[in-house]
């Protein structure tokens, strides 16, 4: 086989026995000394206006506001016993656009001469450029996260077209496969999970967040335009999934200041979050003025109506022990509403009681400020404004003198294994970059590109500088790298999975629509629960929650029946029931407030719809009265709430389950699969890639402990960027045994059938390697191979042929 020079330390790292991972667990549950109280000041901030229409919205990107709330949706903004009638408007850049965009190959060749002078003065040789198969293979796994299939590996390698490269570079940055490849970059950096806070709560909101990343890359929303979304972000999940940045540090508003200052700034500012930074210019005091921004973007998870609750409470008499079972009757009927709403509300950020330097009191106010250490821009909040619309606009301007540096940066480690400046979110004043006349152009570049971050990427791509052989060799700790060539990269855990991905089943990059359905069936669901209890009145509500709380009393007093029966009597049945009925209640508790409080609601919302759509969009929303509308229509009567969803997800459910079926019809009919033993294997098959086999980015965020993306390194979103690529042995034993092979040497996966349309042994080891390494194999490597081949005998033989090959260096690296 070819010798490859595998740098020391990855050597090291593919012979490791073992890998411990020590995560950092924050506990996002638990709010931080910042987080309001009955005594913190608390009043309603002023929003913006919004100045645009809806076909505005629709025309332009950048003038796009958020939806200006109605009725229901206005009562949603309350803390306190105070509103917020609108949702804060994303504001536009405050810089001007670009005049003229950079000519690709004019901005690639720039770059190449900055390398090359570089390289020249290091007296440093650059690599050798790489052939046709090293780049069908590297761009693939670069753009879209995947090695290329057999057929497209051998339609580039054929093409005589002088520009083929380019073209498939424009190709795959327009491809499903990048959305899927970049979520799972901008995930790790941006800490998305779907269980958004700890125990997996959240789920909906973090599924909206999963939804809202890939949709801004399907769309290639300017990465500036996203930021200002991400942190003006308001409202409820199901009509903003970028609150979920902030429901990611859920009623953490200091902490919350630390990751985006890190991200969007490159900049640790953490330890100044508890005293002045011991090894840079930041104070305490700077912390806190940054950090008053964004402090009122808070989670909310009280009814709409609270204070309506709480003052007719008061006026019916209803306190104390009567009181009580009240407000925990409610808290279970909004249980399941938890954490899919962010409210921007004008609060007061205070120092720590234990403040301890002379430039304030402790507990003192804290006005918005940028620091005088960071810039001279001071004060830019607008006066009956809330402070994160300026924030946001000062932190994505042109100007501020770390965004664009940043994301340029960043974006250069993705392609080329190494920031100019690494690690890329430890910037300092005193920094260098290891090419600083780059580093300047890389950023002036990204700036004329206006932040579209696939034109940016296709001129990275395009450069001599990508196209060179990788750098083998180890790059010290600290020292600076000069880019003769990418560095060796161990493939990510979800280029590996993705990779396998594409070699058991077909349109490797085709988004599942299963995991579209689950997220919309959540939302939707949340979307009429949350607008159906707010229809209700204060009066309608705790009715409602005395019933509720009625049957709670019923609940308990059973299992506690049933609990004093174990202490009497060894009945195995006794013991069951008890326990049975302990583990329902809640189940129970959520089913009685569906029938009592959820289904009035929507009882309402429906006959009013049926009366008078207009009004009924006008007190909700007009998509959610379309749909009320129709679903009534189609039952001929208002229906029950689970009837009307279940309606209004129908026809998506019904398109993909026929997809599916004629999918497997045509499948069974092309590759003759007949009943019996044949069939039941096939359907086997089917059931386990259709559920399982899907992009990395299409499963759970991150994947479960134990599954493969996590034994391979995937991170666990705790902390940005916090993936690892070391390898160890049980990442070899989990490739060898289990249901995954097994499933990948089917005789329906993809590289089976690839191997069995082989005339013979030589065609076999050349489509293992042209759908592992984009290439075929060299008459050592046949000579090498042939007898493993030949001993397993058929199916078996080419499993292991297989196998041997998943496990060589050179198909876990991206050379």
């Amino acid at each position: 086989m070819r010798k490859i020079r595998y740098p020391k330390a990855l050597r090291n790292a593919l012979t490791a026995s073992a890998v411990l991972a020590f995560a950092c667990s924050l506990n996002a549950a638990k709010p931080d000394a910042s987080a309001p109280t009955a005594k913190d000041d608390v009043k309603p901030a002023t929003p913006a206006p919004a100045t645009a229409t809806a076909g505005a919205r629709a025309k332009s990107p950048e003038a796009k506001p958020k939806k200006k709330e109605k009725g229901a949706k206005a009562a949603q903004r309350r803390e306190a016993g105070q509103t917020l009638t609108d949702h804060l408007k994303t504001p536009p850049s405050i810089s001007a656009k670009s005049t003229v965009k950079p000519e690709v190959n004019a901005t690639a060749a720039k770059i190449d001469a900055l390398v090359s002078a570089k390289l020249a003065a290091e007296k440093i040789q650059p690599n050798a450029e790489i052939t046709d198969e090293t780049f069908v293979r590297r761009i693939y796994l670069d753009i879209a996260g995947r090695v290329p299939t057999k057929a497209e590996t051998e339609t580039f390698l054929q093409s005589k077209e002088t520009d083929k490269r380019a073209k498939l570079i424009d190709r795959l940055l327009a491809s499903d496969g990048y959305v899927q490849n970049f979520f799972n970059f901008w995930a790790d950096v941006l800490r998305v999970k779907t269980g958004i806070l700890p125990g997996g709560q959240g789920r909906d909101t973090g599924n909206a967040y999963i939804k809202y990343v890939k949709d801004s890359l399907r769309v290639n929303k300017p990465y500036d335009r996203m930021v200002r979304e991400l942190l003006t972000a308001d409202g409820s999940s199901y009509e903003n999934g970028a609150i979920g940045y902030y429901m990611r540090d859920y009623n953490m508003p200091l902490d919350n200041m630390a990751v985006t200052t890190q991200i969007f700034l490159g900049t640790q500012m953490v330890c100044a979050q508890c005293h002045n930074h011991p090894f840079d210019k930041w104070s305490q005091m700077d912390y806190y003025q940054m950090a008053a921004h964004s402090n009122g973007m808070t989670g909310v998870n009280n009814l709409a109506n609270q204070a309506d609750v709480e003052r007719f409470m008061t006026t019916q008499g209803i306190k104390g022990e009567e009181r009580r079972p009240m407000n925990k009757a409610i808290t279970e009927i909004i249980f399941r509403l938890r954490f899919n709403h962010v409210y921007a509300l004008d609060r007061t950020l205070r120092l720590p009681g234990d403040y301890q330097y002379k430039d304030a009191q402790p507990k003192a106010a804290i006005e918005p400020m940028i620091p005088a250490s960071f810039s001279k821009d001071g004060k830019i909040a607008k006066e009956g404004e809330a402070p994160i619309l300026a924030y946001s606009q000062w932190m994505t301007a042109k100007e501020n003198p770390r965004f664009t540096l940043v994301v340029a940066n960043r974006l250069w480690k993705k392609v080329f294994g190494m920031g100019v400046i690494d690690p890329v979110d430890e910037l300092t004043d005193s920094t260098v970059p290891s090419n600083p006349q780059l580093m300047e152009f890389l950023e002036q570049t990204m700036k004329d590109v206006d932040y579209d971050m696939k034109s940016y990427l296709r001129i990275l791509f395009n450069t001599k500088t990508y196209q060179r052989a990788a750098f083998g060799q180890d790059v010290e700790l600290g020292a600076a790298y000069h880019f003769p060539g990418p560095l060796l990269r161990r493939m990510t855990a979800e280029q590996i999975w993705d990779s396998l991905v594409t070699l058991m089943k077909d349109n490797p990059d085709e988004a599942s629509h299963d995991t579209y359905l689950e997220t919309m069936r959540g939302l939707t669901r949340i979307e009429w629960m949350d607008r159906t209890v707010t229809a209700l009145t204060p009066a309608e509500l705790i009715e409602g929650a005395k019933k509720v709380s009625e049957y709670t009393k019923e609940l308990t007093a059973d299992v506690q029946a049933k609990t004093a029966a174990l202490k009497e009597s060894k009945d195995e049945e006794a013991i069951r029931a008890a326990k049975d009925a302990a583990k329902t209640q809640r189940a129970k508790i959520y089913a009685k407030a569906d029938e009592i409080v959820f289904e009035e609601g929507f009882q309402k919302l429906a006959k009013l719809g049926q009366d008078d759509k207009a009004a009924l969009a006008k007190k909700t929303d007009a998509q959610f009265a379309n749909q009320v509308a129709e679903a009534v229509k189609h039952f001929g009567r208002v229906p029950t709430m689970e009837e009307a969803i279940g309606y209004v997800l129908k026809e998506q459910r019904d398109a993909v389950v026929n997809a599916t079926k004629e999918r497997r019809e045509r499948e069974m009919a092309e590759w003759r699969v007949t009943k019996g033993p044949s069939r039941q294997a096939f359907n086997a098959f089917a059931d386990y890639r259709d559920r399982n086999m899907l992009r990395a980015s299409d499963l759970r965020n991150p994947a479960p402990n134990g599954h493969f993306l996590r034994l391979y390194g995937q991170s666990d979103r705790e902390v940005v960027d916090n993936a690892n690529r070391d390898a160890s042995v049980m990442q070899a034993l989990t490739m060898m045994n289990g249901s995954l092979f097994r499933n990948l040497t089917s005789p329906y996966s993809v590289i089976s059938r690839n191997m069995v349309k082989s005339a013979n042994r030589d065609e076999v080891i050349d489509t293992v390697y042209l759908s592992l390494l984009s290439r075929k194999a060299s008459q050592e490597e046949k000579a090498m191979l042939g007898p493993i081949l030949e001993e397993g005998k058929g199916a078996e033989g080419r499993g292991d042929l297989l196998w041997t090959v998943l496990n060589t260096r050179q198909f876990l690296f991206i050379e």
